[in-house]
């Protein structure tokens, strides 16, 4: 009974309800959240590693792999992908399984990114068919290096078609948001044993920073070799020069050496095609708060 009544009156005793409080300060502004990155490869076409482009975190460093052919089938990555860039460089790296055993095949014939030819150097200067067991440390020289990042923006090449950087489609993309994130030359695949493997144009990895017409280094068994007549690499070319070209006439073969640097500075200036790597700016993705890897933004 005592209890009873000590609570009513503490229930009675109840007074007014207060004024409201004061407003408290304001919150610090909210991050930009990227809820689905991008994980994106570079190759750098040399021994060594690249970075990653500014804002953007590194995972791991590797060896530049292309595409793998066996039997006569091919499989590859694009250049712009992380499944282009492996930790390790190894030989005899794959193996075919059928319903009670898996083994190795002498049909199989994988591709590597090689280091980008230099300005002393021709197709001469690579090693001749050199066996990888006999000497790694050799064949690891020639194979480009990589990297994998994870990025907060979009990149996304443009390819002027010509010989000419696209400076103008490079402008008119900065209106919605882009900006140039590095210039290169528009790669479009490389074949090894009879076939090959290339990027989708629109891909970053498409826009080599660096021209080499020796591009790739094949390995069959512990066999490792950079220069066949088998290996042809293709670029897009300048279409301004077939201008009155009949597309029947001889002309479309013409041949330009690339053997020393002056025959591919020329080259390069009067044939190969440019493109733009674009990113998005920082202000574009500020703009946009949170929000999901859209492929199409």
């Amino acid at each position: 009974k005592q209890w009873y009544q000590r609570r009513v009156a503490i229930t009675a005793g109840g007074g007014a309800k207060g004024e409201p409080g004061k407003s408290g300060l304001p919150g610090k502004a909210a991050e930009n959240i990227q809820l689905n990155p991008y994980i994106v490869a570079f190759h750098s076409q040399k021994n060594v590693a690249p970075k990653c482009l500014e804002g953007m975190t590194e995972l791991w460093t590797g060896y530049s792999f292309m595409f793998v052919d066996v039997s006569k089938n091919v499989a590859g990555q694009s250049l712009s992908a992380p499944g282009s860039c492996w930790r390790e460089f190894y030989v005899n790296n794959m193996m075919e399984c059928r319903q009670t055993f898996c083994t190795n095949t002498k049909a199989e014939y994988s591709f590597w990114l090689s280091t980008a030819i230099e300005d002393s150097m021709t197709h001469d200067s690579y090693p001749q068919s050199t066996s990888y067991a006999e000497d790694p440390e050799l064949v690891k020289r020639f194979i480009s290096r990589c990297a994998v990042c994870v990025s907060d923006y979009k990149l996304m090449a443009v390819h002027s078609y010509t010989k000419d950087l696209p400076t103008t489609e490079a402008a008119s993309l900065s209106q919605s948001g882009w900006e140039i994130a590095y210039s290169g030359y528009s790669f479009s695949f490389q074949t090894g044993a009879g076939r090959g493997f290339g990027s989708a144009f629109q891909g970053h990895g498409s826009c080599l920073k660096l021209f080499s017409p020796i591009n790739i280094a094949q390995t069959n068994g512990q066999d490792v070799r950079w220069v066949s007549t088998n290996f042809k690499s293709y670029w897009i070319m300048d279409y301004s020069h077939l201008d009155g070209m009949n597309p029947y006439e001889a002309a479309y073969d013409e041949d330009w050496s690339v053997v020393t640097k002056q025959d591919r500075d020329a080259f390069i200036a009067k044939r190969l095609g440019k493109c733009y790597v674009m990113k998005k700016t920082k202000k574009a993705i500020a703009l946009r708060g949170f929000y999901y890897a859209d492929p199409d933004a």
